[in-house]
């Protein structure tokens, strides 16, 4: 296992590629995840507004600058997501118990994020390169993005729909990315 941890270790931290702008804005919005679920929790609404607000641009500019600075780190692949996935569940978890998010939807979101980091986690282990965020995973990182607005403003006419776009999303991306493991999975035995 040890050699295990070692290539993993390897492919994440490669020299030169660690101390970037993009690493730094993922790190900032994972660093963020608590702060974000103690203004949401305790209500201090136009607090959580602009920090959630901030934290979405995070979301998008690490990528921006990390294709237009070439700045693309196999670490970045790993912090951007992990990032993104712990912002999301703090943040749901705390729409649920103050903002009466729907417990199902906080479950689903999580689930999928759940499944995503083992299979990602799994990969890692057997593949010599980190695979990146997809077009379906950043679709439902941007509609979950808006459902989590539609609860904090509130916006309930908002609500229904997104929570059903959301649902659809998290469907999609998920089957998504079933199938992308799978076939990394088949490849890599």
């Amino acid at each position: 296992m040890n050699n295990h941890f070692r290539t993993v270790w390897n492919i994440i931290f490669v020299p030169g590629r660690i101390v970037t702008l993009s690493n730094g804005l993922s790190a900032i919005r994972l660093l963020g995840a608590w702060p974000l679920y103690e203004l949401v929790r305790s209500r201090q609404s136009a607090w959580a507004l602009g920090f959630t607000l901030f934290l979405i641009f995070t979301d998008f500019a690490d990528g921006y600058f990390a294709r237009k600075l070439n700045q693309v780190s196999e670490l970045g692949k790993v912090l951007d997501p992990l990032a993104d996935k712990v912002c999301t569940a703090l943040g749901m978890i705390a729409l649920h118990l103050s903002y009466g998010f729907p417990l199902w939807l906080a479950a689903v979101v999580i689930g999928r994020d759940t499944l995503i980091l083992l299979g990602s986690v799994l990969l890692l282990f057997r593949l010599p390169t980190v695979i990146p965020s997809a077009f379906p995973g950043k679709i439902t990182v941007t509609v979950l993005s808006a459902l989590f607005l539609a609860y904090l403003l509130p916006q309930p006419a908002l609500q229904k729909p997104l929570e059903i776009l959301c649902l659809v999303s998290i469907i999609f991306s998920l089957g998504y990315y079933g199938r992308v493991f799978y076939q990394k999975f088949r490849c890599s035995l």
